[in-house]
């Protein structure tokens, strides 16, 4: 009993003494190990067997370190759980046969060195002890030049040990005759040279026992030092050139790159960034990333040394923070992984990064890129995050997903607003045609330029019919500030929007110097000018003052409400505005009750169960679909979400009226979009039918034939480890299989008079998940949606599926060749110059890279693009995301009314209504007719490529020349107010009915 309570006793004294202590612990018995090393080094000049006459003071020390371990290894058995394992433990093994010679010397007198030198093994425990003592972080190079010193370190001191004992003992089958003398020393000596493989010969060995050793030993220790000695050399020089301090020139600016850097992200950065478009930028870039660049990454720092310096380090660190001068950057540029198998995981790691950042110097600007929408709203709270200094998200899947649903809407428009936010370099031109046109159009970009006192009081079409004609630029939109801090990004706004000082325009020109000039015109100075490469700033003390306050306010950065017109428009009485608004909803309510969310900037209805949604490939095949929307996604229960919600947002705008909300289709497997759904469930006009985009059956029972657009999706192709030609290997079986499919006539097709009430072909999708559906339904019913008549025949829109209207995705770029015959015979340096991006048939998220670089040069670039883009952005629709992620309903209301006068984009045809009505023989009278009769703005032309061209495929020209002519077949890209949306509505029916 007494036994038991003194080992209970032992036991709780262990537990104490390991939690309080445990770092202390371990680094005490180190030293006790480094103690024994020393104490055998000095034992080891005397013979490896003696008698002793008197205790020395080297072997009374190394006694006492031995008790030290005999009892350590007492307390650590007692605490064991499992006893065996303690005997034969590593240190364990260590103990017993050091300990035991000392033991025995003590009380017999006579001295044997035996293996006390394998002590030099616990020397494989410094980089934990170097990380105890907080010498250097778990995570940087110092920890793996340690490991490498230590294990090279500790095998040979071990070795030289063998070495010492085999020597000075002799062989034990010729009695121990044959000993040679050898201090410790030049045992190691001797295999320094050995594993350097230099063999002076000045030592040799003489027993057989060491030679047999040594044998061994050169197999292990010339790999050792094969592999580890050149990298600790290669680890030592990269700390001298990756790990030193930025030393900023005075007024000189420097920016601060970080996040995933590799030779993809690194020169795709750089090529944008320093775009000769661009002008002269004296902007230093400083790469701070935590790994050691490979060859071929340091080759590409070489290159650019003069503007690129690379720095080992971390931002979650702050010495390596002061080491890049973060506080005194000009921007801190954040770039994701687009490739990771884990989206949450990346982004969340970004967000670490902003609050670390943002943590040690609050006023430094961050531009950062996100994988996920929701990850976008957790900026929000981050402390410090201030829109207003210029800080911005780019969001990948927003965009990629924004740029394809917009082109569901407008064929084409992914590649025109894709050739305007990025910098292509002029090529020489061949020949005459369509390539020309289109390269022409490629090398527009986007600019932002003050507009100079000669445009105040002007309307937004008097503005940009001024720039088109006398400067040469095309102005898009303009930032409206309807009040003091109020500010609005507005596309095309109407005529009562009249043009204020300081007034930030967003102008379409070939390079920034162009771009000046509407910060430069003077209607006096300026009026005849004719030479416009040559134009400068005017000698008018107005136009001095204006130069003078741009350039001192520059302008402060603002976060705008994006696409929002300002409640109260100026000229108009409350009384005024409430006649207009309930005069348009009872237009509206003739059609079908409009229902909208909180934020007023997206049609809503009641969340539908998807059950209540599905399809099966009989029922789809009878309802009338016509000018509908097909996604086709390719996905499984586990893989990663695309975030459909993203793309459904354009696609059901508020400033869409009813009439114009396509009916959209889905395509794929159920235990994916299973997961999809909670995100998109309050979207009207939404189907799904359960199958595989790469099903025949499925494709014809969705009609393709007769739908405005395809778009293929995939989130089983992401992973940078696949093959690159593999990565978007069921995006080409679709687009192969498709090819060849063959539509013709069938039984049951829809006629227009049997189907449209209204002419307009968007019954199917109204009252089916609408504002007034029934949710708690729990049967699949039909009865409402008009179905095919047995009998009826019609000729399809698209006989071949080469005619179908599609838009991929394609994660590598180089695979167009396998989705566009015309592409897979010429080498193209970029997508942008393949046939298959200039039609709108393909997008790849690589596109968006230049947003980073386009953002630190114009902080309004992302502003302006979701306007573009997402349909509007309000700070209440970001807090409502914040939130919970979900869109609630709202009542309809004047200021929602107001909300969604925002002007669309949209494609129309200059043989239809209301272009055909215009008499125009070039682009120039297109322009300045559709903005004097239509208040359109026309900023691109859609036109058939050129023949043979049996598919009718469309090319896309950005800003076209204003001497252009225009052919009867050409589609306009423009901008249509919101107040014109019945000409939309209108030319919509007579497509259908043409195609019925």
């Amino acid at each position: 009993m007494q036994e038991d309570d003194s080992n209970v006793f032992l036991l709780q004294s262990y537990y104490c003494i390991s939690h309080a202590f445990l770092p202390q612990q371990m680094v005490l018995i180190f030293c006790f190990n480094i103690g024994s090393i020393l104490t055998y080094i000095i034992l080891s000049t005397d013979p490896v067997e003696s008698c002793m006459k008197e205790y020395s003071i080297a072997f009374l020390i190394d006694l006492s370190f031995n008790i030290c371990h005999l009892l350590y290894f007492g307390l650590r058995f007692l605490a064991a759980q499992d006893k065996l394992t303690v005997w034969v433990d590593l240190r364990s093994l260590v103990d017993f046969f050091t300990i035991t010679p000392s033991i025995v010397t003590l009380f017999s007198r006579r001295a044997w060195l035996g293996l006390r030198f394998i002590r030099a093994l616990h020397i494989l425990e410094l980089p934990v002890v170097l990380q105890i003592l907080n010498i250097f972080n778990s995570n940087s190079t110092t920890l793996k030049l340690s490991r490498l010193v230590a294990i090279l370190t500790g095998t040979l001191l071990t070795s030289a040990g063998f070495i010492h004992l085999l020597e000075n003992s002799g062989d034990p089958w010729l009695d121990f005759s044959n000993p040679q003398p050898l201090y410790y020393f030049e045992c190691v000596y001797f295999l320094v040279v050995t594993m350097s493989t230099v063999g002076y010969g000045d030592l040799e060995l003489r027993t057989t026992l060491g030679r047999l050793f040594v044998i061994i030993f050169i197999f292990i220790g010339l790999g050792l030092f094969a592999n580890f000695v050149p990298e600790v050399v290669q680890i030592i020089i990269n700390r001298k050139r990756f790990d030193g301090s930025f030393t900023g020139v005075s007024g000189k600016t420097h920016v601060v790159v970080c996040g995933h850097i590799t030779l993809s992200s690194a020169s795709a950065f750089m090529k944008d960034f320093l775009h000769e478009d661009r002008g002269e930028v004296d902007v230093k870039v400083l790469f701070l990333g935590n790994f050691r660049p490979n060859q071929e990454l340091e080759a590409f720092f070489l290159r650019w040394f003069l503007k690129v310096t690379f720095y080992q380090g971390s931002v979650m660190q702050r010495r390596d923070l002061e080491r890049v001068k973060m506080h005194k950057a000009g921007a801190c540029l954040i770039i994701c992984d687009r490739f990771t198998s884990d989206q949450h995981k990346e982004d969340a790691a970004n967000l670490m990064r902003v609050i670390s950042i943002k943590q040690y110097c609050p006023n430094t600007r961050i531009i950062v890129q996100m994988l996920k929408h929701n990850s976008k709203a957790f900026l929000q709270n981050v402390p410090n995050w201030d829109w207003s200094r210029g800080d911005a998200v780019i969001c990948l899947a927003e965009l990629k997903l924004g740029f394809m649903s917009q082109s569901c809407l407008v064929p084409g428009l992914s590649t025109l607003l894709t050739n305007l936010f990025t910098m292509q370099s002029e090529i020489e031109q061949d020949g005459d045609t369509w390539q020309n046109l289109y390269r022409e159009g490629l090398y527009n970009e986007i600019y932002t330029e003050h507009l100079s006192p000669s445009f105040i009081g002007m309307s937004f079409a008097q503005a940009s019919k001024l720039c088109f004609l006398k400067l040469r630029l095309l102005l898009i939109g303009i930032e409206y500030q309807s009040g003091d801090q109020d500010f609005n990004v507005l596309v095309n706004p109407p005529s009562h929007i009249k043009i204020k000082l300081w007034t930030l325009g967003f102008l379409i020109a070939s390079n920034a110097s162009d771009a000046r000039r509407a910060s430069m015109y003077c209607s006096v100075c300026h009026r005849d000018i004719k030479d416009l490469p040559r134009m400068r700033p005017c000698r008018c003390t107005e136009q001095k003052d204006v130069s003078s306050h741009t350039s001192a306010m520059s302008l402060g950065f603002r976060r705008p409400s994006l696409g929002v017109l300002p409640f109260s428009p100026e000229g108009e009485t409350l009384r005024e505005r409430e006649c207009v608004w309930e005069q348009q909803q009872q237009q509206e309510e003739q059609l079908e009750e409009v229902g909208l969310d909180s934020t007023g900037l997206f049609h809503w209805c009641p969340p539908v169960p998807l059950k209540d949604i599905s399809l099966t490939r009989q029922s789809a095949s009878t309802l009338a679909l016509q000018d509908h929307v097909v996604v086709c996604v390719f996905g499984d229960g586990g893989s990663s979400l695309l975030g459909l919600g993203d793309f459904m947002m354009p696609l059901r705008a508020s400033s869409l009226t009813a009439p114009e909300l396509r009916t959209v289709v889905f395509l794929g497997d159920p235990h994916y979009f299973s997961r999809e759904w909670p995100n998109i469930q309050y979207f009207p006009n939404i189907y799904f039918l359960p199958g595989s985009p790469l099903c025949g059956a499925d494709l014809r029972a969705l009609k393709l034939e007769r739908c405005a657009m395809v778009v293929v999706l995939s989130s089983l192709s992401s992973s940078i480890y696949v093959e690159p030609s593999m990565q978007d290997k069921e995006t080409i079986h679709f687009c192969v299989n498709l090819y060849h499919i063959r539509f013709s006539p069938e039984p049951g097709t829809l006629s227009h008079t049997q189907s449209h009430g209204h002419g307009q072909g968007l019954e199917l999708g109204h009252g089916f998940g609408g504002r007034n559906r029934d949710p708690s339904h729990d049967t699949l019913d039909f009865s409402h949606i008009p179905t095919i008549p047995e009998k009826a025949e019609v000729t399809p829109t698209h006989s071949a599926g080469t005619t179908v209207p599609l838009l991929v995705e394609l994660v590598n770029s180089s695979n167009v060749c396998f989705v566009n015959e015309a592409d897979s015979q010429e080498d193209f340096s970029s997508l942008t110059l393949t046939q298959a991006f200039s039609v709108g048939s393909v997008f790849s998220v690589d596109l968006l890279d230049s947003l980073m670089a386009a953002t630190y040069f114009n902080a309004n670039v992302p502003g302006l693009i979701c306007t573009l883009v997402t349909g509007g952005d309000t700070p209440l629709l970001e807090a409502q995301l914040a939130e919970d992620n979900q869109l609630r309903g709202g009542e309809m209301s004047m200021k929602m009314w107001a909300l969604r006068q925002r002007s669309k984009l949209a494609q129309l045809a200059l043989q239809d209504e209301p272009l055909c009505s215009l008499s125009c023989e070039d682009f120039k009278e297109l322009f300045c007719q559709a903005l004097d009769s239509l208040e359109i703005l026309c900023f691109g032309l859609y036109r058939l490529l050129d023949p043979p061209n049996p598919s009718m495929k469309r090319f896309v020209i950005t800003n076209p020349s204003a001497e252009l002519p225009l052919l009867p077949s050409d589609r306009v890209f423009c901008s249509v107010p919101f107040h014109q949306s019945h000409l939309l509505t209108l030319r919509r029916a007579k497509n259908i009915s043409q195609h019925l």
